[in-house]
């Protein structure tokens, strides 16, 4: 059975620091990963390290940007088991999503809504947390509590079955995650 992976951290960038001082959750931004070395993990993001804005689809890596800079960041490592069908769907559903990645944007609304408790739907637009959970419901690998819109990356961690594969700094993550499956 293949699975998924999901990367919960909380980086030091200004925006970072803004959003947890307002959420005080550990973690404030969250990937989607299709391997456990997280070589092909996706979410919504800066598209430069320098600017919190512009943001949208990104394709993130450990080495390089902001996670590259942030390599002691606190970060968990979650594994969530799902079907071929449901790998498949995620799978092109990111494929597409890259393909067409200038379609995308970061949705400071509806992040502001979703603080409030406000489910919201914008055709092309996402934030971090909203996005993975979209995502994952809809490929059909995991069932939610509430709508996508609504979850924090903080709440991935108490959503069964996901476990967790990796604790601590960030630049061990993936090195950490493909050497245990080894």
């Amino acid at each position: 059975m293949p699975s998924v992976y999901i990367l919960l951290t909380r980086t030091d960038t200004l925006f970072v620091k803004a959003l947890h001082g307002a959420t005080r959750s550990r973690y404030t931004h969250v990937s989607l990963a299709l391997d456990r070395g997280l070589e092909r993990m996706y979410s919504f993001a800066r598209r430069r390290e320098a600017m919190p804005l512009p943001a949208g689809f990104v394709q993130e890596s450990l080495y390089s940007g902001v996670y590259g800079r942030c390599g002691g960041a606190d970060s968990l490592l979650l594994e969530l088991p799902v079907s071929e069908k449901a790998y498949r769907r995620i799978e092109r559903r990111l494929a597409e999503m890259q393909r067409q990645k200038a379609r995308y944007d970061y949705d400071v609304l509806g992040l502001a809504l979703a603080g409030m408790g406000i489910a919201h739907e914008r055709p092309g637009r996402y934030f971090c947390s909203h996005f993975v959970a979209e995502t994952l419901q809809e490929a059909g690998a995991l069932k939610l509590p509430c709508h996508p819109s609504l979850v924090r990356p903080q709440d991935f961690t108490r959503l069964r079955p996901l476990r967790v594969v990796y604790q601590g700094p960030l630049a061990y993550a993936g090195g950490r995650a493909a050497a245990a499956a080894a």
